[in-house]
């Protein structure tokens, strides 16, 4: 599923919108470079369970928000790719939490049931890409496991309703 972003308000309304078809116990995994809209899509995604005050942990690596299910944020761009071992972030699905993911690509990931991966892309970074605009994100949505991706496929018509408000 791809999603074309043109702000970070746009961003923010698709992590809003993905927030009521995940399951406690889910990751998001967030790919992308620097700001590539990753924080953003969190930022609208804990919008969407209440949560309005998300700061961007890459200095305290993990931030934890109260609410129902709980949400988890981890940023490990400060963390060297293969040390990702000192954290134990499976235990968060365990407890019930959706658990986002920024900089994943750092964390050796276990065989998890449920995963939610959103891969970010400004538009001078795809391949082929001639429009030069900087400023527009284009966001790919995929999953792994039965929970997410049966989540994903119940996201479908939202998802079409939110391109459809947007103009897109």
């Amino acid at each position: 599923m791809r999603f074309l972003s043109s702000s970070p308000e746009e961003t923010r309304l698709l992590g809003e919108s993905i927030f009521r078809f995940c399951l406690p116990g889910m990751f998001i995994l967030l790919y992308g470079n620097l700001g590539s809209g990753k924080t953003e899509f969190v930022r609208g995604f804990a919008r969407g369970a209440g949560w309005d005050d998300v700061r961007s942990p890459s200095f305290t690596i993990v931030n934890e928000y109260p609410t129902e299910p709980p949400i988890v944020h981890v940023d490990l761009y400060r963390i060297d790719e293969g040390s990702s071992s000192e954290f134990s972030l499976e235990e968060y699905s365990r407890d019930g939490c959706v658990t986002l993911v920024e900089w994943a690509e750092r964390w050796e990931i276990p065989p998890l049931m449920d995963i939610l991966e959103a891969r970010f892309y400004s538009m001078g970074d795809l391949p082929g890409n001639i429009s030069g605009d900087d400023r527009l994100r284009v966001i790919d949505l995929s999953c792994s496991g039965e929970g997410a991706c049966e989540g994903l496929k119940r996201f479908l018509p939202e998802f079409d309703d939110l391109l459809k408000r947007l103009g897109h």
